[in-house]
């Protein structure tokens, strides 16, 4: 009998080839892992950036919204107050001294970061605003029921960003009815800075200049240097908001500068990102047929 032999030759994978294959395979899996962290990365800028935008949106249509009620008093009656009055001072805390107290605001002149606040003043119902409990009771920006003043309720929000307990800054508001307690409503808000449209007896429907409540931006003198009576021909606020992003998503790679609500670039040493957001709001009780 004749052994039956394999016609096929035995053959393994030499040293070679099995280098070759671990480095096509490490090159591959780098290849997955740079691409997994890049992902990360952007995915966490786009976060960082729609959560900016959002923020910025809810606190710009909060304020926008109160400065066009500025001045709404029902027929026959009257505020007593100008509608609109603002400080920005230099301050390193609040532009108000005294942000909850009743009666006219006082502007802080400490020295410091310039900032902006507003207070809005006009006439609270059910409304213009939530009524509270069961007898229905007109609140201010914080929900605390106001006192009848007279025959109406006259609300008072003063707006101002503040560092608040969790260590960042904050959108705030304050109010006589609120008890001396300021609350935060829109957090990351790094900045708050204010121009005010001016208009004059001669032509009462338009702009012609924006001023800022503690310095000139135009040769004329600002709004508080003319004197309280000024802010009754404030037709129109611009509004800046400077957002921060509630984590660092900045690297090294990225750009780390940024234009703040004056267009002055900054640079960001903390990695956070950070953008300004622009609107302008007008007073409807200036706008006439």
């Amino acid at each position: 009998m004749k052994a039956i032999g394999s016609s096929r030759k035995m053959s393994g994978v030499t040293l070679i080839e099995l280098l070759i294959s671990l480095v096509i395979g490490m090159v591959v899996v780098v290849a997955v892992l740079v691409s997994f962290v890049d992902s990360g990365k952007v995915s966490r800028f786009q976060t960082a950036v729609g959560q900016m935008n959002q923020d910025a949106q809810v606190a710009l249509n909060l304020l926008t919204r109160e400065v066009q009620m500025a001045g709404y008093v029902s027929p026959g009656n009257a505020l007593g107050a100008p509608a609109l009055f603002g400080c920005d001072s230099t301050s390193g805390t609040v532009p108000f001294v005294s942000p909850s107290a009743a009666g006219a605001m006082t502007c802080n002149t400490a020295t410091g970061t310039t900032v902006s606040a507003i207070e809005v003043v006009y006439e609270a119902d059910d409304k213009t605003t939530v009524p509270q409990g069961v007898a229905k009771t007109p609140s201010d920006c914080l929900g605390t029921g106001i006192t009848v003043a007279g025959t109406i309720y006259i609300t008072r929000n003063r707006y101002y960003v503040s560092t608040s307990s969790s260590g960042r800054k904050e959108l705030h508001c304050a109010s006589p009815a609120g008890g001396g307690v300021a609350q935060p409503l829109v957090e990351n808000v790094e900045d708050m800075q204010l121009w005010y449209g001016v208009t004059t007896t001669a032509a009462p429907e338009q702009v012609i200049r924006y001023a800022k409540a503690g310095k000139d931006v135009s040769t004329a003198n600002t709004v508080n240097a003319l004197g309280a009576a000024e802010w009754n021909n404030v037709m129109s606020v611009r509004i800046c908001l400077l957002m921060r992003s509630a984590e660092p998503v900045l690297t090294g790679e990225d750009t780390l500068t940024y234009l703040d609500c004056d267009s002055v670039s900054q640079t960001s040493a903390d990695k956070y990102l950070r953008r300004a957001y622009f609107t302008t709001a007008t007073v409807r009780t200036k706008m006439t047929s």
